[in-house]
């Protein structure tokens, strides 16, 4: 099989990913306990796969490689999570605490679905709709990448690039509150 797959056969990574891809999940999910988290990973992971896949040498079985693979993985989304929660951790520091009772007028919500609206009207078409695929459709990587004939990488990078436009146009014409609502329930 990864004979084949060095190959660039298809049909050999299918069967690969239809043997591994649940167990990958599950041993994911139990080191970032999010499950969308730990789908996104399965699909970097199998797609780092087929990337190196033409200098693929496993000394042990493809399942230790893999397992091997997904662990760093997690680690490393663990670590990248740990870094943000620092970074928002100290943000909160310099803000006065908000009263937990504190609640969101209708109209702050629809100004911020306005805003988050204006921001998504400033990307290109194709960012927009591959935005709009994964997040509100929920598509994954590989269906919206098949769909519209490009690489998954490609998609990730767009979603990956819209989020961060996201968060920095609400966070210049929104007050602290709601920008907390939406780093914690939105996006």
């Amino acid at each position: 099989m990864l004979a084949l797959l060095r190959e660039d056969n298809t049909l050999a990574f299918a069967e690969l990913y239809s043997r591994y891809r649940q167990d990958s999940y599950r041993y994911i999910l139990m080191i970032v306990k999010v499950p969308e988290l730990a789908e996104d990973l399965v699909q970097d992971v199998f797609i780092k796969i087929w990337d190196v896949r033409e200098r693929l040498e496993i000394k042990q079985n493809f399942r230790s490689y893999l397992f091997r693979v997904c662990h760093n993985s997690a680690v490393d989304m663990n670590k990248q999570i740990a870094s943000n929660r620092q970074l928002f951790n100290q943000l909160l520091y310099h803000y006065p605490a908000m009263p937990e009772s504190e609640h969101y007028s209708q109209e702050e919500l629809l100004h911020f679905d306005g805003l988050v609206e204006e921001a998504l009207n400033s990307l290109s078409q194709q960012r927009r709709r591959i935005y709009e695929m994964c997040k509100k459709e929920k598509k994954s990587y590989e269906e919206v990448a098949r769909e519209l004939g490009i690489s998954a990488n490609t998609v990730k990078a767009h979603v990956t690039q819209t989020l961060s436009l996201l968060r920095v146009y609400v966070s210049k014409h929104v007050k602290f509150s709601i920008l907390i609502l939406l780093v914690k329930n939105i996006l």
